[in-house]
């Protein structure tokens, strides 16, 4: 009786453990089951195939509760820190738990995770306690994301400034060089957690190393920190990010600049701006925030995940975009970070120019491109192509025969949302091996 009691427990708690552990519905609704889809339009290179999670959300749930319920996954909750600045940009960090009373069991690099562009730290809460069982785990947001920083943030020379002026220059290599910056205040500094857990002699900011898991606008960032200091990641773990932009993906990102009104002039016709509720969202959350929030999802998701989610449940993504985000940030990502240099002189921060710029350190130890086979933004073709340059391989099959480039079958862009498990296993199969 009292083992059906217990199970009765794991149960019933695992209908409540998503908000349990406070994480936003939109990040935990996105384990939604979805069909693998074989119409893909676009010639897809010869890949290792992963087939994507098909299980039902309840299954999902009872799953999680394993979480609570086997002392095999978890042996006790990690440590987490508040949500705080780091060297200015807005940052979580946790730590593995204790392995005894005195310290955690810090036994890898630190991992440091980049999210997507309208993307927040609440859009990877749900992943951070798988990830943080032996290392410490920081996801910060980059330059342009996140909502509006406080007033002692957004200033320059200590002088309060507008949006505007803050995010004056949110270009990858300001974001490289930001990257470098949070990294070493967050675990390098004699003050931090990290510094005092784990060995004194492996903390030299000058020296030390980490590991990195990133997605999309996140992978570029991580690139551009790779570009600047690449003896100073271990592994760099790149998903949804190609070589270049297909023709497909560039009518998305033309889009998106055109609702967020990169060409638009302030008049006294301009459209009315919709206040959104204060206390729920962090920014106003005007009609063109709204709209760009629909397409951005409607993009980055496969369509039977789309489906399966329905219009309900996508509406509460929408309304975490523009909680957690600002127009302007977001504007300024887009302009500085997805357009095209002009002039004759070539970009050396486009993801294939960084490509050849850290394969030429020889001083990653590895790299490894995953990419969902439905991919609109960053099509398998570009991916694989990627992979090839940070390896320098001509073809295919040394890239498949190594593992260091992988297709989820069945997922859009956003593999990480959609394939929880798998991404995560992945990277830590990556990571550890």
């Amino acid at each position: 009786n009292g083992t059906m009691m217990l199970l009765g427990l794991c149960v019933v708690f695992s209908w409540t453990f998503p908000m349990a552990i406070g994480v936003p519905s939109a990040s935990i609704h996105m384990t939604a089951a979805f069909l693998p889809s074989t119409d893909n339009a676009r010639n897809v290179p010869p890949r290792p195939l992963v087939q994507a999670n098909k299980d039902h959300a309840i299954n999902r749930r009872i799953r999680a509760s394993h979480i609570i319920c086997s002392s095999k996954r978890v042996a006790a909750p990690p440590i987490r820190e508040d949500i705080r600045y780091i060297a200015g940009r807005r940052a979580l960090l946790i730590h593995p738990p204790p392995s005894s009373s005195i310290k955690p069991n810090i036994s890898n690099p630190p991992l440091v995770i980049l999210g997507g562009m309208a993307q927040s730290i609440a859009s990877w809460e749900f992943h951070l306690p798988h990830l943080s069982q032996n290392r410490s785990v920081l996801i910060y947001e980059a330059l342009g994301q996140g909502p509006p920083p406080p007033n002692e943030v957004c200033s320059i020379d200590g002088n309060e400034v507008t949006l505007e002026q803050y995010y004056d220059d949110v270009s990858l290599e300001r974001q490289g060089r930001d990257f470098w910056n949070v990294v070493d205040e967050a675990f390098f500094a004699p003050e931090s957690f990290h510094y005092k857990q784990s060995n004194a002699s492996d903390n030299d900011s000058d020296n030390a190393k980490v590991d990195v898991a990133s997605f999309s606008f996140g992978g570029r960032v991580a690139m551009a920190a790779a570009t600047l200091k690449p003896d100073r990641i271990r592994r760099l773990h790149l998903t949804g990010v190609g070589a270049e932009r297909d023709a497909l993906a560039n009518v998305h990102l033309a889009s998106w600049k055109d609702i967020l009104g990169l060409n638009y002039i302030d008049n006294a016709d301009a459209e009315i701006e919709e206040e959104c509720d204060p206390i729920n969202h962090a920014s106003r959350c005007t009609s063109r925030l709204r709209s760009f929030a629909w397409s951005v999802i409607l993009a980055t998701y496969s369509e039977h995940f789309l489906a399966a989610a329905g219009p309900e449940r996508v509406k509460t993504w929408v309304d975490s975009v523009c909680r957690y985000n600002t127009e302007e940030g977001l504007r300024v990502i887009l302009l500085q970070t997805h357009s095209k240099k002009g002039g004759n002189q070539p970009d050396l921060w486009t993801p294939a120019a960084m490509a050849q710029r850290i394969q030429s350190s020889q001083s990653i130890e590895s790299c490894r491109v995953l990419v969902g086979s439905q991919d609109k933004m960053a099509h398998p073709n570009q991916a694989l192509q990627l992979a090839n340059i940070l390896h320098k391989y001509d073809g295919t099959g040394e890239v498949l025969e190594d593992g260091i480039y992988k297709v989820i079958e069945g997922c859009g862009h956003a593999v990480p949302m959609e394939a929880m498990r798998l991404w995560r296993e992945d990277v830590l199969e990556f990571l550890n091996k």
